[in-house]
């Protein structure tokens, strides 16, 4: 098949010795099949933007990061005809779960190369986009509290609970106002809400278990606020992927939404302060070249 310049980004964090054995055969690869290819190195999001955006003629960009370096890519690549090859070494990856072999980055290198890219929805959140999670509530606290404590030794999903069982304690639930396509879906306390394009954040939390990434559908979740006390028996829904079995949850799927919170919002694990979210659908907008999982 015909193929693009092939331009690859890596996380100034990334470089692990597995990293540096996949780079080694990525470029093996590229030369021998006589493909015109580039290395760089991200140092921060201005720099990985700036290359993205010099790269005039469409190219297939490899992210070498986890959903904080995807999340600069859809940004900047946006309806436009470059693709995308995320190979899933960040800190978080929870967007890599909607893709087979989502932890081995050597078979989405081999796989890709014989792929075609396919078009994906994103979500446009104000003036920005996200690819993941639009997150609310204490999952936006969370979002500012889970590196207050160095867990780096422990598995993101086990950070990301211990983190729900200190914060919800001291955090006071938010009011939220959710209007879906045009009906008011919800309005009161909540301790978790997500409008979602994928299904998993938080190192592998699922709170939006039909969500698919080509649909046109966001999926939303609720689940209003409850005595703090009784987190620790609900966690085993949360913990499963069936948050639909607590009294307290809803789940919707739609197009638009209107979301006003007295806080902010998480965006792919990037912290925005809008209180007033105006969320839509951007059908098929992004070109991604994974294999998606058919769940």
């Amino acid at each position: 098949m015909e193929m693009k310049k092939h331009i690859v980004l890596i996380n100034a964090h990334a470089h692990t010795r597995k990293i540096k054995k996949l780079l080694a055969e990525m470029e093996d690869t590229f030369r021998k099949q006589h493909f015109s290819y580039a290395f760089y190195t991200t140092k921060d999001t201005d720099n990985a933007i700036h290359i993205m955006q010099t790269q005039k003629e469409p190219c297939r960009f490899y992210i070498c990061g986890g959903d904080g370096t995807l999340h600069q890519a859809v940004h900047t690549l946006l309806h436009t005809a470059h693709e995308v090859v995320l190979l899933p070494c960040g800190t978080g990856n929870d967007f890599s779960r909607m893709l087979y072999d989502h932890k081995d980055v050597f078979a989405h290198f081999r796989k890709s190369l014989n792929q075609q890219a396919q078009a994906i929805d994103i979500l446009q959140v104000n003036d920005t986009e996200c690819i993941n999670a639009a997150c609310f509530a204490l999952d936006h606290d969370i979002a500012n509290h889970v590196h207050d404590t160095n867990w780096h030794l422990i598995p993101r999903k086990l950070a990301y609970l211990m983190t729900v069982l200190r914060r919800i304690f001291v955090y006071s639930y938010p009011i939220l106002s959710i209007t879906l396509d045009g009906k008011k879906i919800f309005e009161g306390k909540a301790i978790f809400a997500t409008c979602n394009n994928a299904r998993f954040y938080g190192g592998g939390f699922c709170m939006t278990p039909n969500a698919l990434l080509q649909d046109g559908k966001m999926d939303i979740c609720i689940i209003e606020g409850f005595s703090r006390w009784k987190i620790i028996p609900k966690c085993p829904a949360l913990l499963t992927k069936q948050p639909q079995k607590l009294k307290e949850c809803h789940l919707y799927q739609g197009k638009e939404a209107i979301i006003h919170t007295n806080q902010g919002v998480n965006l792919d694990g990037e912290i925005y302060q809008d209180q007033d979210v105006h969320i839509k659908v951007l059908p098929q907008a992004f070109q991604l070249v994974n294999e998606l999982k058919s769940f």
